[in-house]
């Protein structure tokens, strides 16, 4: 017996009730707009700027939600924007991160040269070789990528 029984029905459904679209569409369109009519300044019915998302996102976002079996899921429009909203929300100044030394370019380059200035250290690893993981862990190692 799988140890989720309702994947398949979660991950076609929940997020894509026809009913929240005024078109009634059965599958979720694509909305590409970037600002929201308000009828009020300050209340949006939903969204208001595309940042704050958008009736697209929000559908893949509960759909994901449900078949994780959490409350909530967020996405992000890029790797890069995922990595440094996970790494600003976890890390503070004196923190360190043990990260492989043949990560995405982007998160190289970002652990090199921003982290540094939030006094955030990195430690880059050759993990072909476990012991070099386990040997870069410090008492102030909060994330190990």
């Amino acid at each position: 017996m799988s140890t989720w029984p309702h994947f398949g029905t979660n991950a076609i459904h929940v997020g894509q009730d026809p009913e929240q679209w005024n078109c009634k569409a059965i599958v979720p369109p694509i909305f590409t707009c970037t600002t929201y009519k308000q009828d009020e300044p300050g209340k949006p019915p939903m969204h208001d700027y595309i940042r704050d998302g958008n009736p697209t996102r929000t559908a893949l976002e509960k759909s994901l939600a449900a078949c994780e079996g959490a409350q909530y899921a967020h996405t992000f429009s890029s790797g890069m924007s995922a990595v440094s909203t996970v790494m600003q929300a976890l890390l503070k100044s004196g923190d360190h991160i043990v990260s492989v030394n043949d990560v995405y370019g982007g998160v190289n380059r970002f652990l090199r040269k921003i982290a540094s200035n939030f006094n955030i250290s990195v430690t880059l690893v050759d993990a072909t070789d476990t012991s070099n993981v386990l040997n870069a862990i410090k008492d102030n190692t909060k994330v190990r990528e």
